[in-house]
C-alpha cells in the first residue's frame, strides 16, 4: 500500500485529485500523507486556515491509528500561526514538535530541536534561554554541515537581540543570516524583513546614507520580483530618510512613488502615511493649503482603516503647523484631538500588555508548578536510593521529615509573597496617596481658571499617564529600570510644574547600566525623591536641587538621591512644631519590601543615609544611598 502510495502522489498533484482520495481510500496513511500535502499546498500560498485543518486533521487520524507522530504536520502549525500573528496559539505545537526531535537519532534532527528550543524560549519572553539555545543551534549546524539550521540560528539570535535593544548584535546576527538565507532559498518575505531591518537600524544609529541604499535596492529587487508591498514599504522608507536629511524635494518625489504604488495596491495604511508625510513637507515649506489638503486625505483614510498611530500623530503636526500660523485656536482643537488618540493608543497597548502579562503569568505558573514537581520527584528518588538499605521504619521517619519540611517551607514562601503582596499595595497607596491627587487636581483646576486650555490639558494628561503607569508597574515585584524612570520622571515633572518650578532635577544612569535588561524592585525610588521633595525643599528658601544617580558596580546598582535642602535634622523640628504625629510610610514600607526581598531572593540590599553640611558645618542637604542587587 506504501508503493501505491509513492506512485499514485505525484499523480494526483491537485488538490482536487487529493479530496477525491480522501474520499475513496480505506488506508488511514494514504489519508495522512494526503492531509500533510494539502497543509503544504495552502501553507505556500499563505492560506493560514486551511493550513491548520488539514494539519489538525492530519494529526488527529495519526491520533486514531496510534501511527507515529509527523513533525511536519507541528512544523505547519506554527507557520500558519505566524501567518495569522496569532504566536501564542502556535507555541502550543512546539513542545511536541521538540520531543518529535529530541525521540530521532539522526544528528540533523538534534540541531533541529535545538533550533526550536530557542525559538519557544523566545517566544515565551525567557530570552537568555533563547540566546543559549541559538547559540548551541549555531554551534551544532556548523558541525553538522546545515547551511539552512545555521541561518535560522543567526534569524533567532537577531530577533532576540532586537528585543534586548542591541542593535550592534542584531545587525551582525541579520547580516549572517542574509548570506546563508540568500544562498539557501529561504523565504523571501522572511529575507525582504530582515534587510528592512537592517536599514532601520542603520537609520536610528545616524548611517542614514547606509540606509537610503538599503531601501533603494530592497525597492528595486521588489518591483523586479513583482512584489509591490515590499517596493512600496521600502520606497515609504526611504523617503523619510531623506526627510531627516533635510532633502525635501528628494522626499517628496520618493513619497509620491510610493503613494502611487500604494494606491495600485489598494494598501491604506501606507495611503494614509505617504499623505500625511506629504503633508508634513508641504508644510516645512509653509504651503499651508497644500499642507492641509494632504493632511485631510490621510486623516479620512486614517479613519476608515482606524488607524489610531497614524491619526494620533496626524493630528499633533497639524496642531504645530497652526500654532506656527498664530492660529491657536485651531492649534488647541488639534492638540486635544492627538492627545485623545495617543490616549486611545496607551489604553490599548495597556490593555494588550495586560493580557499578555496575564498569559505569561499562568504558562509561567504551569510551568513553575512541573518543573517543582520534577524536582520534587527527582528528590525523592535521590533520598529513596540512599536509604534503600535502611529499614522502613527509618524510610518512614525520614519521609515524614521531609514532608513536614516542605510544609513548612512553603508556608514560610507564602507568607512572604503575601507580605510582599500587602506592602506593594499599602506603597502603592502611599505613592499615589490623596494628598498627592488633591494638590495636582487643584493645580489642573489652576490653569482651567486661567484659561490656559493647552497647560491644563498637558498636565492631566502627565498625570493621567502616571496614575496608569503606576497601576500597571505595580502589578509586578521588580520592573526594567527604564519603567521606573519614566514614572519618577513624570512624578518630578508634576511636581516641579505644581510647586510653581521650586526645584530643578537631575537623573543620570551609567552607560553600563541596561535599563531594559536589569530590574529592580517596583516603585523603589520615589518614596525617597518624595521625602527629598516634602521635607528638604519645600522649607529652603530659594530654588531646591534633587540629584538621582544609577551607577553599575560589579553586580550591584547603587542609586543616589541627593537633594540641597535643609536637612533631616531641621525638618524634623518643623514637623514637631507642627504637631505632626503621623509617621511617614512611604519610606518605611520600601524599607521593608527591601528585607522580605532580601530573604526571598537572598540578596543584600542597603539603605545609607548621609546628612551632608557645608563647610561651616551647616547643614545642606540630605543623601540617600541604596545598594540594590541587579535582578534579570
Amino acid at each position: 500500500m506504501l508503493v501505491f502510495l509513492l506512485c499514485v502522489m505525484p499523480i494526483y498533484a491537485q488538490t482536487d485529485s487529493l479530496h477525491n482520495i480522501l474520499l475513496t481510500t480505506p488506508n488511514d496513511s494514504i489519508k495522512i500523507q494526503c492531509y500533510l500535502k494539502l497543509a503544504d499546498h495552502y501553507l505556500n500560498r499563505s492560506e493560514a486556515d486551511s493550513t491548520i485543518l488539514y494539519s489538525q486533521k492530519g494529526l488527529e487520524l495519526i491520533k486514531k491509528a496510534k501511527l507515529r507522530p509527523q513533525a511536519k504536520f507541528y512544523l505547519n502549525l506554527v507557520q500558519a500561526y505566524d501567518i495569522k500573528r496569532e504566536y501564542r496559539n502556535g507555541m502550543q505545537y512546539l513542545p511536541p514538535l521538540i520531543e518529535i526531535y529530541e525521540n530521532s537519532k539522526e544528528p540533523a534532527d538534534q540541531v533541529r530541536a535545538m533550533n526550536y528550543k530557542g525559538l519557544n524560549f523566545y517566544r515565551r519572553g525567557e530570552f537568555n534561554k533563547a540566546l543559549e539555545a541559538f547559540e548551541k543551534t549555531k554551534m551544532m549546524a556548523i558541525e553538522e554541515g546545515m547551511p539552512d539550521m545555521l541561518a535560522m540560528a543567526y534569524l533567532g539570535l537577531g530577533r532576540v537581540y532586537y528585543n534586548t535593544g542591541n542593535t550592534h548584535e542584531e545587525e551582525f546576527n541579520y547580516t549572517r543570516y542574509l548570506e546563508l538565507a540568500e544562498a539557501e532559498g529561504a523565504e523571501k518575505m522572511m529575507i525582504y524583513s530582515v534587510r528592512s531591518r537592517i536599514g532601520d537600524i542603520r537609520r536610528l544609529s545616524g548611517r542614514i546614507d547606509e540606509a537610503i541604499a538599503d531601501y533603494g535596492a530592497l525597492a528595486n529587487d521588489g518591483l523586479k520580483k513583482g512584489d509591490s508591498l515590499v517596493a512600496a514599504n521600502a520606497l515609504n522608507k526611504q523617503a523619510w530618510s531623506y526627510y531627516e536629511l533635510g532633502q525635501l524635494e528628494k522626499s517628496l518625489e520618493i513619497y509620491l512613488n510610493a503613494l502611487e504604488i500604494s494606491q495600485q495596491i489598494g494598501n491604506k495604511n501606507l495611503i494614509s502615511n505617504c499623505l500625511g508625510n506629504i503633508g508634513n513637507i508641504y508644510r516645512d515649506w509653509n504651503y499651508y493649503e497644500k499642507a492641509i489638503e494632504y493632511y485631510t486625505l490621510s486623516i479620512e483614510v486614517s479613519k476608515k482603516i482606524r488607524d489610531i498611530y497614524n491619526l494620533m500623530w496626524l493630528y499633533r503636526d497639524i496642531s504645530r503647523m497652526y500654532a506656527n500660523m498664530g492660529r491657536y485656536e485651531l492649534a488647541y482643537d488639534n492638540f486635544v484631538l492627538h492627545s485623545a488618540y495617543n490616549d486611545t493608543l496607551m489604553s490599548d497597548e495597556y490593555n494588550r500588555r495586560l493580557v499578555q502579562a496575564q498569559t505569561q503569568y499562568e504558562k509561567e505558573k504551569t510551568a513553575s508548578e512541573l518543573e517543582l514537581i520534577e524536582m520534587k520527584l527527582q528528590r525523592n528518588n535521590y533520598l529513596l536510593y540512599g536509604l534503600g538499605s535502611l529499614s522502613i521504619l527509618v524510610v518512614l521517619l525520614a519521609m515524614l521529615m521531609i514532608r513536614t519540611s516542605r510544609l513548612r517551607s512553603k508556608q514560610r514562601l507564602e507568607a512572604m509573597n503575601n507580605k510582599i503582596s500587602l506592602l506593594t499595595q499599602k506603597n502603592l497607596r502611599s505613592q499615589m496617596n490623596p494628598h498627592f491627587i488633591f494638590n495636582t487636581l487643584n493645580s489642573i483646576q489652576y490653569y482651567v481658571f486661567k484659561n490656559d486650555r493647552i497647560a491644563s490639558n498637558n498636565y492631566m494628561t502627565k498625570f493621567a499617564k502616571l496614575i496608569r503607569q503606576t497601576l500597571e508597574n505595580s502589578e509586578h515585584p521588580a520592573i526594567p529600570i527604564n519603567e521606573e524612570i519614566n514614572a519618577l520622571e513624570l512624578y518630578l515633572e508634576l511636581e516641579s510644574l505644581r510647586f510653581k518650578e521650586k526645584f530643578d532635577w537631575k537623573i543620570n544612569i551609567d552607560e553600563d547600566i541596561d535599563i531594559y535588561m536589569y530590574k529592580i524592585p517596583t516603585m523603589l525610588i520615589q518614596p525617597y525623591v518624595e521625602n527629598a521633595i516634602g521635607h528638604g525643599l519645600m522649607n529652603k528658601e530659594g530654588k531646591g536641587y534633587i540629584h538621582i544617580g544609577l551607577k553599575h558596580d560589579a553586580e550591584t546598582i547603587l542609586c543616589s538621591i541627593e537633594d540641597n535642602g535643609i536637612g533631616r535634622k531641621r525638618a524634623m523640628e518643623i514637623k514637631n512644631n507642627k504637631n505632626e504625629n503621623h509617621k511617614s510610610l512611604g519610606t518605611s514600607i520600601t524599607e521593608s519590601r527591601l528585607r522580605l526581598v532580601n530573604s526571598l531572593y537572598g540578596k543584600n540590599m542597603k539603605i545609607k543615609y548621609t546628612d551632608m553640611v557645608d563647610e561651616d558645618g551647616n547643614a545642606s542637604g540630605t543623601r540617600v544611598e541604596i545598594s540594590i542587587p541587579i535582578i534579570t
